[in-house]
């Protein structure tokens, strides 16, 4: 019993040290990523990135709301944003669908994050951290987010947290 015990407990530690990742590209649900990866001496992982755009949205509260854009739950999300992630669902002949009241799940927000950012296209000589510029940027400003200046400040929030 103590051996399986130490098993369950080993595995549960794993699991909370990984990045879960939804792959649409692969039509897979989720891909777990367990590798850390470094940037400038510092050990910087997906969910670290995640978390710190968490902070900047809604300060960590799953509940918050933004009437003026129907913005909810901690990612902030919008009605647009449901409706564009479950165009790239279809497009991908997956036939999960979000809706309007996960956006208050943070489970449920934290795939359409994902959903999102593996719609950005990276190239192999992006830094991880030149990659979590860009996934934020889009995310605050939409398909062109990184082009655009207004969403420099937003990214140096973000910067910030990590």
């Amino acid at each position: 019993m103590k051996r399986v015990t130490t098993i369950v407990i080993a595995i549960f530690v794993i699991l909370l040290l990984s990045s879960i990742r939804v792959d649409v590209s692969s039509k897979t649900q989720i891909k777990v990523q367990t590798e850390p990866i470094e940037e400038e001496a510092e050990v910087v992982v997906w969910d670290s990135f995640v978390a710190a755009v968490i902070q900047v949205e809604s300060r960590g509260n799953d509940n918050a709301y933004c009437r003026k854009e129907d913005a909810v739950g901690c990612l902030q999300i919008r009605p647009i944003m449901v409706r564009e992630v479950n165009r790239i669902l279809k497009l991908n002949d997956i036939q999960m669908r979000y809706t309007l009241n996960d956006r208050w799940s943070r489970v449920k927000s934290l795939e359409i994050f994902e959903i999102m950012a593996e719609e950005v296209e990276c190239c192999e000589d992006l830094t991880r951290l030149e990659f979590y510029e860009i996934v934020a940027r889009k995310w605050n400003g939409g398909h062109r987010g990184d082009k655009k200046r207004s969403t420099k400040k937003y990214w140096k929030k973000v910067k910030e947290k990590l």
